[in-house]
């Protein structure tokens, strides 16, 4: 169990890694769900036995996390008690939040985006490219618009954190959220996603991490600048 290992352990490299690759995700999900109103102000937060076992990492790991939120003022902690959401954290948007249109968001992502693979090359983890791979297949068997898109940002999300760069994760973190509080829209209000889309999307994202698993940064490099402006293209168009 990692919750044991020694202090000598913990400077394995492999440990150290996988410790940093888990609490990036953790503190990226739970702020992203509490920016976003799925734990709502004053709610309480699973244990960290639970968190643990949710994310499959190690207890001090996610104790190191939990305290960067606390440290965040996103939550709030009550020996005895448990882990609460900061009561002046609002259900549904990070205090002055502003919200970006789709367009905006392509058209940012779209300037830095494609130079990802250069890192993610370099510095992913096959557990980084397993979880590209779980996200992908999320993509493809989503039922609803809603989970289609989670799933689709969740793997840009996941090559983000493959370069293990934690500024570059955050503008990630911070897309996602603005993209939750405009409830995933779709123009055209469908409420599940048309098959025909959702396979194109899926073709697409699948050669960008087919291409970062073989380590070929240049074809990585090409295949998210289209997919970016086709989409771009689509969201002008819509």
């Amino acid at each position: 169990m990692l919750d044991n290992v020694t202090q000598d352990d913990a400077e394995l490299p492999g440990v150290r890694e996988k410790s940093e690759r888990d609490s990036q995700r953790i503190y990226g999900d739970l702020k992203a769900a509490i920016l976003g109103g799925s734990f709502e102000a004053g709610s309480r937060l699973p244990t960290e036995r639970t968190l643990s076992s949710r994310f499959n990492a190690a207890r001090n790991t996610v104790r190191k996390t939990m305290n960067q939120l606390v440290e965040e003022g996103l939550i709030v902690r009550y020996v005895g008690r448990g882990t609460f959401v900061a009561q002046t954290v609002s259900g549904t948007a990070a205090p002055g939040a502003d919200e970006y249109s789709l367009t905006e968001l392509l058209e940012a992502r779209l300037l830095f985006e494609p130079s990802l693979p250069d890192l993610v090359v370099e510095r992913a983890t096959p557990e980084h490219i397993a979880d590209m791979e779980k996200s992908l297949d999320a993509m493809r068997s989503a039922a609803s618009w809603h989970e289609f898109k989670e799933a689709k940002y969740g793997l840009h999300l996941a090559i983000a954190r493959g370069s293990r760069n934690r500024f570059i994760v955050s503008i990630f973190e911070q897309i996602l959220e603005s993209r939750r509080r405009a409830g995933w829209g779709r123009p055209g209000g469908h409420p599940s996603p048309v098959s025909a889309v959702r396979e194109t999307a899926y073709a697409d994202n699948l050669g960008i991490v087919q291409a970062l698993k073989r380590g070929d940064a240049p074809a990585a490099r090409t295949a998210i600048r289209d997919y970016l402006l086709r989409t771009l293209s689509n969201a002008s168009s819509g």
